[in-house]
């Protein structure tokens, strides 16, 4: 029988789900004898796995802390070590992940191509004990408590986000010793404050508790925060196109559609990336509303290609496809660097449509950064016959991820 999901285990999924997306976070996913956990949350977003165990042990407090420290960190550290170590043996045999039920879940990266990362969470040291990340067998485990896991998924709730942040963490931390006062917002704070990066001639380090205090208090990380509510609606387009386009029974099986795909790309999208892709994307709803527009194309800052297209109402379900992808080939033509293009195709809100609604999506794509010379030619016809994108509006933005505020006193 599988074991229920206890309230630490349960709070560490709820903030992955949010962050990562329900369809690609798993909760107690089962290991090799079933109704046996494989670990208590796997997140897989191909290439990467974040194997993440979770430790409820509440710190006893005797006449010997000392004893009460090691008893600690044996049950919810190296317990939560040994627990990883057999999930990733196992998951290196594996192909699929096993759902807690039993069912087949998604298909694992390939092994080659498979970038693992070790999370353990630690409830009830109450920052007693101290808390570091060991390397064992030349493997970097990132060890959090409850007050950190919360933190570091709150700001860096993409999975680009997250993953390059301990990726940069293991770099920094290989040739960089370091004392924290406190806990791993401390570190996440040196990391925001210095651009997304770790100082890079640092031997030593020593951080005082108060770091994570002094750069969120700071005005312009609360600009940050405020700017990037415009960035759910990025959010809110990837959840409408998982749960309101597609049949979540077929769609996603163990084996990636197209439509899988090209979701996958929005979701690597960053914080920041999505900032901008949000605000490019409810101007377009808006100004197609009031019918001054019925497609835009978009340049992320991580050189994927957007094309957005309102479908009129009057048109049928195979017209529509056809005329985003007409409209992706002929983007082409505007964005000869991108090698991922994403075609998003949604009714216009507010319009009845005459076959029914329906959102789409179209991946086109190369593997060896070069388009093929049928795609370019099919590129300049959509845009030269078609008339799609051919006389465009361009128009290029600025934005800086934490805004310097004005100061607006009169002196």
């Amino acid at each position: 029988m599988t074991e229920a999901v206890n309230d630490s285990e349960q709070f560490v999924y709820d903030i992955c789900s949010k962050s990562f997306l329900s369809l690609w976070s798993y909760i107690n996913p089962q290991g090799k004898t079933p109704g046996k956990e494989l670990c208590d949350v796997l997140v897989v977003c191909n290439p990467h796995v974040i194997v993440i165990s979770v430790k409820d042990i509440q710190l006893k407090n005797t006449d010997n802390p000392s004893v009460d420290w090691n008893r600690w960190q044996r049950k919810a550290i190296e317990d939560s070590i040994k627990q990883i170590k057999g999930a990733i043996r196992w998951l290196d045999q594996s192909e699929c992940v096993v759902q807690k039920d039993g069912s087949q879940g998604l298909k694992l990266p390939l092994v080659s191509e498979r970038i693992y990362h070790r999370v353990a969470v630690a409830f009830g040291g109450k920052r007693e004990v101290p808390i570091s990340s060991p390397v064992e067998d030349d493997e970097f485990y990132h060890i959090l408590d409850e007050q950190s896991v919360f933190l570091l998924l709150r700001h860096l709730d993409t999975i680009s986000d997250f993953v390059n942040y301990l990726i940069d963490k293991e770099a920094f931390l290989s040739k960089t010793s370091i004392i924290i006062n406190g806990g791993e917002e401390n570190l996440l704070a040196i990391y925001l404050h210095n651009g997304r990066q770790f100082p890079l001639e640092a031997d030593m380090m020593i951080l005082e508790d108060d770091l994570w205090e002094g750069i969120s208090n700071k005005p312009e990380f609360k600009a940050k925060l405020q700017r990037d509510t415009e960035s759910y609606v990025w959010d809110q387009l990837i959840e409408a196109l998982c749960q309101g386009g597609f049949d979540g029974e077929n769609w996603l099986g163990p084996d990636m559609s197209e439509s899988e795909l090209a979701i996958r790309v929005l979701v690597k999208e960053n914080r920041f990336s999505r900032r901008m892709l949000g605000g490019a994307f409810k101007d377009f709803l808006e100004l197609s509303k009031m019918g001054r527009v019925s497609s835009r194309c978009v340049q992320s800052m991580s050189g994927v290609g957007y094309v957005f297209f309102a479908y009129d109402s009057a048109s049928t379900l195979e017209e529509r496809k056809g005329e985003l992808l007409a409209r992706c080939f002929a983007s082409l033509c505007q964005f000869h660097e991108c090698f991922t293009l994403i075609g998003v195709g949604v009714n216009v809100p507010g319009q009845k449509p005459r076959d029914g609604y329906s959102s789409d999506l179209v991946l086109l794509q190369t593997r060896n950064n070069q388009w093929s010379e049928e795609d370019l030619r099919q590129a300049k016809y959509c845009r030269d016959e078609l008339g799609f994108f051919k006389s465009p509006n361009k128009t290029h933005i600025h934005e800086d991820e934490y805004p310097v505020l004005e100061n607006t006193d009169d002196t």
